[in-house]
């Protein structure tokens, strides 16, 4: 317990670090830093009387006072207080043993500290103004109290609430898993999206949609699809440039039908949605085009109500038997479903397909984050728009031949074909339309057909509809009796044909088969057509023989499918 005489906490050096006794290099005793500074005319107050040699004064042990300034970090150590004294006039008082260090009033000096190398000096505790030993909160008339705290400061209570509403936006953005800045988007990393669950895939039960009356099996489920499988989703063409997916799943069914009936359902997950609709773009790309195979474009529906976006096409593969297939392809967030139904007898409904995969679709929408499928509706439309709308594309255009040919197309340019010479006017120069073009598609690879065998593809374009089709009926009529003003023409299977183009368009038209006396045995034989749709006319026209022509159904939907793409014209 410490024999200190008042309250004041203890202020003075360690006791290990002055040891009495301790002398220096050259043998002189170690002094005391109060010994040092205390001038030799400046007697110590009563009772605190300091030995230079053991730092005891002749009362007893001398309080460690004041030789640390009050930026010290030294720690303080309360006293005990001692017994109260009576003053002369008998009142009892407490003794103030610092009352020595206590300045003059009004005048309180402020403590230096000097560091010279490693040797600290300091003012005389007798300089130092008096700190209050009483409760806290209290302090002694003659001593200056400043509250420099900087909570009294009004801008860093705004700092803090500022800060506070920060801290809370971002809480709360983190629990609804959306960034705290608008507009901003965060793209998860592979380890933060959860892979599709395998029960994304179709079930033998639901697959069976597809033929409610054949038995169906799984063949094989995939979770790792190799790059040169042959089991692949028909037209969809997987570049080396597209993103990766986090995930995959395929899984193959048959089928106890003999007409080969099957089905290849395939689940990409992708690591946002972002870089799905990306995917979904340019697989939606591919399959409009179809060109990966020499297939032909049967058909194509368009799917509402199965997820985000959809689409579905209808193709041929013209082999030694022809196989249908039907596509179904979807986006669900940041998931990609497809479905390839076949059947080698006929092409399978795109609603059956839609509906086949509508359950497996809403089992995985929530974990892909897109929108659940609702009341899938599908409608027949024109064939997604190519990468040069208005004009065919190679799948538009049938084989003649099973397993052979193959179609390429020109670039558009002005109108050079002569026709057949009974449609009355010079196409190239005819009066009345506004602008008029051409195409050629030719066909190789087939050892059957004539040299230099192909389609001519010809718009005009009008100012109105009916400058339209008074033009069309013109040619038409013309046709349809060239045999009467040309001896050497015939003509035969003339039909009449209708359609739908985008939007609703009406398209109608006529087909005609024309055969030319060309001398010496010769003969030139067309298929034509010219149908309008709008304020545009299309012309086709192939020079067949009689031996290979187009079929009559072929070449009336080969008619309607230009006008068609007549409809997609810019």
């Amino acid at each position: 317990m410490s024999e200190e005489p008042t309250r004041r906490p203890r202020r003075g050096i360690p006791d290990d670090s002055i040891q009495p006794g301790a002398e220096t290099a050259d043998g002189s005793a170690l002094r005391t830093a109060a010994a040092e500074h205390h001038p030799d005319d400046t007697p110590a107050p009563a009772g605190q009387g300091w030995s230079r040699s053991s730092g005891e004064s002749a009362d007893g042990p001398a309080p460690r006072r004041g030789l640390i300034p009050d930026d010290d970090p030294a720690t303080d150590t309360p006293e005990q207080d001692t017994e109260p004294e009576s003053s002369e006039d008998g009142k009892s008082s407490t003794a103030d043993p610092d009352a020595a260090f206590r300045p003059p009033a009004g005048k309180i000096p402020r403590a230096r500290s000097h560091r010279t190398g490693n040797r600290r000096t300091a003012t005389p505790a007798a300089d130092r103004p008096h700190r209050a030993a009483e409760e806290p909160g209290s302090a002694s008339p003659d001593e200056l109290v400043v509250d420099r705290s900087p909570l009294r400061r009004p801008w860093v209570w705004a700092v803090i609430a500022v800060l506070v509403v920060a801290i809370v936006v971002v809480a709360v953005s983190r629990l609804n898993h959306q960034s705290p800045i608008t507009g901003a988007s965060v793209t998860p990393t592979p380890s933060s999206v959860t892979p599709l669950p395998q029960d994304s895939l179709m079930s033998a039960a639901e697959v069976s949609r597809l033929d409610t009356k054949a038995s169906w099996k799984v063949d094989d489920t995939l979770s790792t699809i190799p790059a040169d499988s042959t089991q692949t989703i028909s037209c969809i063409v997987r570049d080396a440039d597209q993103p990766t997916p986090q995930s995959s799943w395929q899984r193959s069914f048959t089928a106890s039908t003999k007409t080969g009936t099957a089905a290849l359902h395939r689940v990409d997950g992708y690591a946002d949605e972002a870089t799905a609709k990306s995917v979904y773009t340019q697989q939606a790309a591919s399959l409009a085009a179809c060109d990966s195979v020499p297939s032909l474009i049967v058909s194509a529906s368009s799917v509402k109500g199965l997820g985000d976006e959809a689409t579905s096409l209808t193709v041929a593969f013209q082999g030694t038997t022809i196989q249908y297939r039907t596509i179904v392809l979807t986006r669900i967030g940041r998931e990609i479903q497809a479905i390839d139904a076949s059947d080698n007898h006929t092409p399978i409904d795109a609603t059956a397909a839609a509906s086949a995969i509508t359950a497996a679709a809403s089992r995985g929408c929530r974990l892909a984050g897109g929108t659940c499928p609702g009341k899938v509706t599908v409608s027949a439309s024109v064939p997604p728009t190519s990468d040069l709308p208005g004009w065919l594309i190679t799948s538009d255009l049938p084989r003649l031949t099973p397993d052979q040919g193959e179609w390429q197309a020109a670039a558009p340019a002005g109108v050079s074909s002569k026709g057949t010479q009974c449609e009355g006017v010079t196409l190239a120069s005819a009066s009345g339309p506004r602008e008029r073009q051409q195409r050629t598609y030719l066909l190789y690879k087939d050892s059957s057909a004539p040299q230099g065998f192909g389609v001519d593809s010809l718009r005009f374009g009008f100012g109105d509809a009916a400058g339209a089709a008074a033009f069309a009926k013109k040619i038409g009529d013309s046709i349809a009796s060239c045999s009467k003003s040309l001896t050497t023409a015939k003509v035969s299977d003339a039909k009449s044909f209708t359609g739908v183009g985008e939007k609703g368009a009406k398209i109608s038209g006529r087909s005609f088969l024309v055969t030319q006396d060309a001398g010496s045995g010769n003969k030139a034989v067309f298929q034509v057509s010219v149908s309008t749709v709008g304020s545009s006319v299309t012309y086709l026209l192939a020079n067949v023989t009689t031996s290979y022509r187009f079929t009559d159904d072929a070449w009336s939907q080969l008619a309607v499918r230009a006008a068609e793409r007549a409809t997609q014209a810019r």
